[in-house]
This record gives C-alpha cells, sequence and structure tokens, in this order.
C-alpha cells in the first residue's frame, strides 16, 4: 500500500502499472519492491424460484399456516446485518401465504 504524500490518501496503481496515481492528482513511479495485486470481489447469486409447470422447485418442511395446512416451502436470506441469524421465509404450499420467522 502506499499513501499519497501530498493529501495522505491511498494511492492505486495506473492503467500501465508503473506508477500510483491519487485522487489529487499526484503521482509517484512505482519503483523497486512495489507489487500489484488486484482483488477480484465475486457477487452474491440472485435467488431464482424456479417452476415446472405448477411445481415449485423449492424445499418444504412442516410449517403451520393460517389456513390450516401444515407443509410450506421454504428458503433463508441474509435480511438484517451479517452478524445476525438470517431471515427463514415459508410459503404455504396449499394457500401460498407467505411469512417469515426470525431467528
Amino acid at each position: 500500500m502506499k499513501f499519497c504524500e501530498k493529501c495522505g490518501s491511498l494511492m492505486k496503481p495506473n492503467d500501465s502499472g508503473i506508477e500510483f496515481v491519487c485522487d489529487c492528482g499526484h503521482m509517484e513511479s512505482v519503483g523497486e519492491g512495489h507489487i500489484t495485486t488486484e482483488k477480484v470481489e465475486k457477487g452474491i447469486p440472485d435467488i431464482v424460484v424456479k417452476e415446472e409447470g405448477d411445481k415449485v422447485l423449492l424445499p418444504e418442511t412442516d410449517a403451520d399456516c393460517e389456513c390450516g395446512n401444515k407443509k410450506a416451502y421454504y428458503w433463508i436470506e441474509q435480511t438484517r446485518s451479517a452478524d445476525e441469524a438470517p431471515t427463514r421465509f415459508y410459503r404455504c404450499t396449499k394457500c401460498m401465504h407467505t411469512w417469515r420467522e426470525y431467528s
């Protein structure tokens, strides 16, 4: 990591990789002994509910719906901060009512 001598901000290598550039416009040569790496961030895949005809392809579990049915599809999402438990969503297999349960 290299910090700008002019403003103190973090400098980044330019496209050619031979100079560090800062948002303030200051530039410095990379020089010897500097290694540059590029971090590739992977996105979180979207949850896709697939259906084959009228059949929903989600796992089922025992759950009591307000319609009296005892089966529901379920899935889990991280709806709050990462240090908190994920939220469990349920969808009734009969009436398709959806509700959530916080762990």
